[in-house]
């Protein structure tokens, strides 16, 4: 039987640094509006951490006056326009980025077993979730053929302010790709675990039916995970090998 663990991004596996922090993902939201809507701007402008990249380009677009019919009739045009000019940069995904704590070890104690299956779940777009693994040299360590559930999955623009709600649809998009990839007619998902450092992943594992994982590696503290999910597992990071590993109820 395979145990399924997903893993956010930002702030879980990695975290930014520097000026030129987390630099090229937010110059492709820049280049997307102004390709897009002919509009200068950033996602500084509205409160975006923990949110997904689809909802953050609505949000930043309704915050200048664009309707949010409009906005959502251009997503697959500025998720396109992302993509273009994020993998046009992508010898730039590096900068601005370095891997937390315990997460090269983990990956790859994880990647050694023949009983897990290791994806992504995260509100970046695909290919860029994808391309920061590849910066960071660790998207080997993944399960083959990588599988995930992303902004690129799925957008429902009413839950602009819970965007836990679209995350939960990435938590089963994930489960669905990881069953769809398993062997047909053999075992199947054991345990499913979701592991994030926000409110908003503890929240998405619960309503997406994984165990959740909280980590407080981002801005948010013990206290905030918790309360979000009270169900939820809380680490204070993902250092301690073996105590992540019995978490998983792999050692």
């Amino acid at each position: 039987m395979t145990t399924l663990i997903s893993f956010d991004v930002d702030g879980t596996l990695t975290h930014s640094v520097g000026q030129r922090a987390n630099f090229l993902h937010k110059q492709a939201f820049t280049a997307a509006f102004k390709k897009v809507f002919d509009l200068d701007t950033h996602i500084d402008v509205v409160k975006h951490h923990g949110s997904t990249d689809a909802l953050i380009l609505l949000k930043v677009l309704t915050h200048h006056g664009v309707s949010q019919e409009e906005a959502a009739a251009k997503l697959p045009d500025l998720m396109a326009a992302m993509v273009e000019h994020y993998l046009s940069n992508a010898a730039q995904a590096g900068e601005g980025l370095e891997l937390l704590p315990g997460v090269q070890a983990l990956l790859e104690a994880l990647a050694a077993r023949s009983d897990v299956a290791v994806g992504l779940v995260t509100g970046n777009l695909e290919p860029i979730g994808w391309a920061k693994m590849d910066a960071l040299g660790i998207r080997h360590l993944f399960t083959h053929p990588n599988f995930g559930g992303f902004s690129t999955d799925y957008c429902n623009p009413e839950n602009v302010e819970q965007s836990w709600r679209d995350r939960a649809e990435f938590v089963r998009i994930a489960a669905s790709k990881c069953e769809a990839q398993l062997q047909p007619g053999g075992p199947g998902i054991k345990a499913w675990y979701h592991v994030g450092d926000a409110p908003m992943d503890v929240q998405a594992a619960v309503g997406g039916g994984a165990k959740a994982v909280g980590v407080c590696t981002g801005i948010y503290t013990r206290q905030e995970l918790v309360e979000a999910a009270p169900e939820a597992v809380v680490l204070d990071d993902l250092n301690d090998l073996p105590a992540v590993l019995r978490t998983f109820d792999l050692a």
